[in-house]
């Protein structure tokens, strides 16, 4: 599924570029003589408006352009600067798309050694596709009722500074940001409606491939006071912060949608038809979380001289947070007069929290023995105390058929404290010309005790199984790297990186034994070239390749470490531009990325059949995540005459990852689509305050994932009109 997500937003980058095409990106004339250019306008409002006329998939259309499926009309942009004296200042900024749900409100006032007031409000829509999965042997598609899913993410703030001569400069803030609406969930529901036989052991017919949604209801509230101050050669700033967020989250899964087992349930070698292979499950899960925190940081700089400055950071953070909700099921349970709605909970009632102290403070030396060399040495200490304890009920049900109910109460608590050390080493020289080397490195070192108790029934028990644990992490990042400009012709870069990452839990005292290890590992360099063999021509090569590993063991000290995860990416792209003339430019891009991610295949084999159970290929189970893609461009533009623009730009995007190959025994996930986008535009100048702008294109993009059930195809237009104000 982490194979399907992230080529989704290979997709979703590919065909932005449409919408910039789309929107009056000012790169009409970027490569006409100066005298020619169309004019800056200081003061200006800009209105436009777009529309598609798409066949096949809206919703898929809105995701993957971001785009609204019915169009949009609006304010794009609008910024208004006046001079009230000639101290203060005003600028105001909008902007009031309607379709996208784009909108922007903001006003600054500010005057010269006086300070400033800034207030505004933004809101923009994100747009989301509620599929679930296609299975190809049968061409099973499941979409939710209503697949067209948007999240709308709004903030409005207003701040204070006042900046006095030769005074503390004081600034006040306030913000309140919201998020609410829908989106899709990578949690999918089972299905048996496959086509798959239930009685071939121990192949299940059941798959992850039943959509589900998530409804959001957030707020985070921020209040914010600073002051800074010079005195001398010393910068020293001060902030205090009360910060809350309030969080309630649903999420909607359904399990076996429209399935209800026969009663009694006939013996698991009875060949069933889909519809009473399993009983359908409705699942409402509600996530809560209230958080405060109240912090102070504290930051001094100080120069001593020309090679040295020292800057330290502290800070003081307490954090509060409570969490509930609950995961109330309801079963459709068939009994000997019918099908009744069992209702069960797994965490009914949840109730609970954490209280984390943490403190945190650094230091670092900046410094210059040379015009040619400069040196950073740092080091971040933390540390933090942490308490949580949660409470719920277990609402199961039991019997033949499963429906006599039983509550059982539920508790737990724990508690960490943990110590991080960070020291950080930075290099650069410029000594060689032509020729800069940097690097860069930090190791971080964690040491911390935990101890906590399993939940358990407080009717029944005093506590649970109490454990303590040592806990330890080191992360260890370093980077070298060198930029050499060879002449005009010629400019290299390279770069090499190591990351590094061991988490480590060994228990003691009354469970001694308890042992797990997560230990990973990635190499990787980056090189580009920049190839410019005269002043109208130019190419910019790049080449990005990570190789991981990743070890993990089990509960016991003695288990050696294996191998669980091996990764190889690499990414080659390619650009050339080309401008012929002060009136006419080309553009070409290409990239190639290759990704993939193993874990036991191909080791996994075939495992044998034995007296109840056929063999089968473990290999198509344990299957590697691919995820290989290629994107093109060819972008050009030229001037019409003195007032007029065109451009014209081709998108291409292709993933190729498909393996319904193995659908027998597990859930496709790999990606196999095409997309294509072609755009045309003008913009034109009519006079020294009026400028239009008119484009079309035509997009289509073909999903086999889905079965061709979220293909799009169909042009679309975009108008703006420029004033000067």
């Amino acid at each position: 599924m982490s194979n399907h997500l992230s080529t989704t937003l290979s997709r979703i980058s590919a065909l932005s570029g449409v919408v910039l095409v789309l929107s009056g990106v000012p790169s009409f004339g970027a490569s006409k003589a100066e005298a020619d250019a169309f004019p800056h306008f200081e003061n200006y409002i800009k209105i436009s408006g777009q529309a598609a006329s798409v066949s096949g998939s809206t919703s898929a259309f809105q995701n993957r352009t971001r785009l609204p499926g019915d169009g949009g009309v609006g304010i794009e942009d609008l910024h208004l600067s006046r001079d009230l004296s000639k101290e203060t200042t005003l600028v105001i900024d909008g902007k009031a798309l309607v379709g996208s749900e784009d909108y922007l409100g903001k006003i600054n006032l500010a005057k010269n050694e006086v300070g400033s007031v800034d207030m505004g409000y933004k809101r923009f829509r994100t747009f989301y596709d509620g599929v679930g999965g296609f299975f190809p042997l049968n061409k099973q598609w499941m979409p939710l009722k209503d697949s067209e899913l948007a999240t709308d993410r709004s903030k409005f703030w207003v701040e204070g500074t006042i900046a006095l001569p030769n005074a503390p400069v004081m600034t006040i803030r306030y913000t309140n940001e919201l998020r609410t609406g829908e989106k899709d969930s990578t949690i999918w529901g089972d299905s048996d409606f496959t086509g798959l036989p239930n009685n071939v052991s121990p192949i299940s017919q059941v798959r992850k491939m039943a959509p589900s949604t998530i409804e959001m209801n957030e707020r985070h509230e921020l209040l914010e006071a600073s002051v800074r101050h010079v005195v001398g050669k010393t910068t020293a700033q001060v902030t205090v912060f009360a910060d809350q967020t309030d969080n309630t989250d649903k999420r909607y899964v359904t399990r076996f949608p429209g399935e209800v087992r026969p009663f009694p349930t006939p013996a698991s070698t009875v060949l069933v038809p889909s519809n009473q292979m399993n009983n359908q499950v409705v699942i409402v899960e509600t996530e809560s979380m209230q958080t405060k925190t109240l912090g102070a940081h504290v930051s001094a700089d100080t120069v001593l001289n020309d090679q040295f400055t020292v800057r330290f950071n502290g800070a003081y953070d307490l954090i509060h947070t409570d969490i509930g909700g609950g995961r109330p099921l309801l079963t459709s349970t068939p009994t000997a007069t019918g099908v009744v709605i069992v209702a069960t909970d797994n965490y009914a009632g949840l109730n609970g929290g954490t209280r984390v102290k943490d403190y945190t403070g650094s230091v670092a030396v900046d410094y210059r023995p040379s015009k040619d060399l400069f040196v950073k040495l740092a080091l971040r200490a933390q540390s933090e105390f942490i308490r949580g304890s949660s409470s719920y009920t277990v609402i199961s049900a039991s019997g033949t058929p499963a429906v006599t109910v039983a509550s059982t109460p539920r508790t737990g608590w724990s508690k960490l404290h943990q110590n991080v050390r960070t020291p950080v080493l930075e290099l650069r020289y410029t000594g060689v010309k032509d020729l800069a080397l940097y690097f860069t490195g930090s190791k971080r070192d964690l040491s911390g005790d935990e101890r906590n108790t399993s939940s358990y029934n407080p009717l029944t028990a005093a506590n649970g199984t109490l454990a303590s644990q040592n806990v330890t992490e080191n992360h260890g990042n370093y980077t070298v790297g060198a930029n050499w400009k060879q002449s005009g012709l010629l400019t290299l870069r390279g770069e090499l990186y190591h990351k590094g990452h061991k988490d480590n839990t060994i228990g003691y005292g009354v469970r001694v034994g308890d042992y797990y290890l997560l230990d990973s590992e990635y190499r990787g360099y980056k090189v580009s070239a920049s190839v410019k063999p005269s002043a109208t021509i130019s190419f910019n090569t790049r080449l990005v390749a990570q190789r991981g590993k990743m070890k993990v063991t089990g509960f016991l000290p003695d288990f050696p470490a294996y191998d669980s995860l091996d990764s190889k990416s690499y990414t080659i792209s390619e650009s050339i531009d080309w401008t012929p003339n002060k009136f006419w430019y080309v553009q070409l891009t290409g990239s190639k990325v290759y990704q993939v991610i193993s874990t036991i295949y191909p080791r996994a084999g075939v495992t044998p059949a034995t007296s109840s159970a056929i063999a089968f290929d473990s290999n198509k189970v344990l299957q590697n995540s691919d995820n290989n893609y290629d994107t093109a461009t060819a972008l050009t533009g030229f001037a019409v005459d003195r007032d007029t623009d065109a451009q014209f730009q081709v998108t291409y995007y292709r993933a190729n990852n498909d393996n319904s190959i193995l659908a027998p025994l597990t859930m496709p996930y790999g990606v196999a689509v095409k997309d294509l986008s072609i755009t045309v535009g003008v913009k034109h100048r009519f006079n020294k305050e009026w400028i239009g702008t008119a484009k079309v294109g035509y997009l289509e993009s073909k999903n086999d994932t889905s079965g061709g059930n979220s293909d799009f195809h169909g042009p679309l237009a975009y108008l703006s009109i420029d004033h000067a104000l």
